[in-house]
């Protein structure tokens, strides 16, 4: 397959490109910002081209297209020109994306669409799992999600099947929630946050990374599915996961109000959460490697681990 990756120099897009290329596939890598992927790729296979928004003849004879442009939410404090930001990298630059796909005479026969669990909505309480039937919320995540998931509806006229990821959180060692958390807990000063009970529905980078090509490579398979591991958990248990992973104490909660002054309305993303569950890639019968938090925890913080394997 011939693969264009917008979005693609961060953590996931970085990972993703090296698996694609490991399978034979071609790849394509649209950079708004000019920069390489974390390791740029030493392979004839692989291409860079520099654009804020992709042009049409570069989309052309493209087997597929992955979009995973996004700024950053979490761990940032959400002004109205963030928030703004937040909206515009994803509902107006899909918008552009596809308006540009569709005036392709060839165009890609599927396109990977990056979105959120976030559209199922956050609370601070244990609830009963979301699956990909159930409704949308109505906060201010939710209804990005909603609209940017929808801004990719109209590709089904022109026959390009169409995949919406609705991503959890992705534990990694080299970016994201984990290796922020890292630093506290390693000093013996880790716990819960807030109540604790908010969800917090994880997967691995390698489970991330490999459901996304099963995706991509089953022609049968389209629609929204959820990139989370089939074992959802609290912050309470995630924080005792990591601390037994690392030998060390995770009692001590961090109270609402310290994430709060630090991030304003931008603190939801932690104090609050969601169980959900992978109930679509379990029927396409995908199969995780990893569905137990410590297991995964523990493999990620193996000595000299600088790379997910395919």
């Amino acid at each position: 397959m011939k693969v264009g990756i917008l979005g693609g120099t961060g953590l996931i897009g970085s990972k993703f490109i090296d698996l694609l290329l490991s399978k034979g596939n071609s790849v394509r890598l649209f950079s708004r910002s000019g920069k390489d992927p974390k390791k740029r790729p030493t392979n004839e296979n692989f291409e860079i081209i520099q654009a804020n928004l992709p042009e049409t003849k570069d989309l052309e004879n493209l087997d597929a297209l992955v979009n995973l442009v996004g700024e950053p939410i979490a761990g940032i404090r959400w002004t109205d020109e963030r928030k703004k930001q937040i909206r515009i990298s994803r509902v107006d630059f899909t918008r552009g994306v596809v308006a540009r796909l569709s005036s392709c005479k060839n165009p890609p026969t599927v396109m990977i669409q990056g979105s959120a669990v976030g559209y199922y909505g956050m609370t601070d309480q244990a609830h009963n799992p979301f699956s990909e039937e159930h409704s949308p919320a109505q906060d201010d995540l939710a209804l990005i999600c909603q609209d940017w998931e929808s801004e990719v509806i109209s590709l089904s006229a022109k026959k390009i099947r169409t995949v919406i990821l609705r991503t959890g959180i992705v534990l990694s060692k080299e970016g994201g929630a984990l290796e922020k958390m890292l630093l506290p807990f390693q000093m013996g000063v880790g716990g819960p946050i807030g109540t604790g009970e908010q969800g917090l529905s994880w997967i691995h980078e390698t489970d991330m990374i490999e459901a996304m090509y099963f995706l991509l490579e089953n022609p049968k398979l389209e629609g929204a599915f959820n990139l989370v591991s089939p074992s959802p958990t609290s912050n309470r248990e995630f924080a005792k996961a990591l601390g037994r992973a690392l030998f060390r104490p995770a009692f001590l909660p961090t109270p609402v109000f310290a994430i709060q002054s630090l991030f304003g309305e931008g603190a939801k993303v932690v104090t609050h959460g969601q169980y959900v569950l992978p109930k679509r890639l379990l029927q396409a019968d995908y199969k995780f490697k990893y569905t137990d938090l410590e297991t995964a925890i523990r493999d990620l913080l193996k000595p000299n681990k600088s790379q997910t394997k395919p």
